[in-house]
């Protein structure tokens, strides 16, 4: 019986990232419709002037090539009925006609090979899409899900190069054990959200996009 059990585990514990990934997206997309016409801030207190501050159309691009950037699309397309344009690997010209950018950070190997980058391309293209947006006067929100799992040396690199231009920043707890994304922020003046979980990620992208 104590095989049987083991070998269970086993097999459960080889399930492809990609299929965890869709799972989770499947959870998202399955909460209450409720909370998707009238989203609110849980717990989080949104400061005067940030509630329905930022523009649409918007725009989720991936900032290392994560599979959370799809997680992300339905959690804000699905469940939220924002509409946002979406590109994993966004080029400059994509982000034309949208007044907000949504970085989802986190560095995957797996998916820099699927797209054919090296870290260093990578970089280069999350630069180059600053830019962009910041030419165009564009809101920029930086948001990162993947907890402790996409945190290592090339996501923290990512990480401290959107922060900084970013207009707000969403955390799930997770992600900020170690107070990586606190001490970014108040170095850099920008508004933080650290919250318990990704459907109330969900909450705070809801309130803050305009209507």
């Amino acid at each position: 019986m104590l095989k049987k059990k083991i070998g269970k585990y086993r097999k459960l514990a080889e399930i492809p990232m990609k299929a965890a990934a869709l799972v989770l997206i499947a959870m998202i997309a399955g909460l209450s419709s409720a909370s998707a016409q009238t989203p609110q801030a849980g717990s989080v207190v949104l400061p005067e002037g940030l509630a329905g501050s930022f523009p649409r159309p918007g725009f989720i691009a991936s900032a290392g090539q994560t599979s959370d950037a799809a997680i992300v699309k339905v959690l804000a397309n699905t469940r939220l009925k924002l509409n946002f344009g979406y590109d994993i690997a966004a080029k400059p010209s994509a982000l034309e006609g949208s007044h907000t950018l949504m970085f989802v950070l986190g560095a995957s190997n797996k998916g820099l090979g699927a797209a054919g980058l090296s870290f260093e391309q990578e970089v280069e293209r999350v630069k180059s899409l600053i830019t962009a947006a910041k030419v165009s006067d564009m809101k920029i929100i930086s948001i990162h899900t993947g907890g402790s799992a996409r945190r290592g040396e090339a996501s923290n690199q990512l990480i401290a190069l959107c922060v900084p231009v970013s207009d707000i920043v969403i955390v799930v707890q997770g992600g900020n054990d170690d107070g990586f994304f606190t001490d970014l922020c108040s170095r850099s003046n920008v508004a933080l959200f650290v919250v318990p979980t990704i459907a109330e990620a969900g909450n705070v992208l809801g309130s803050l996009m305009a209507k």
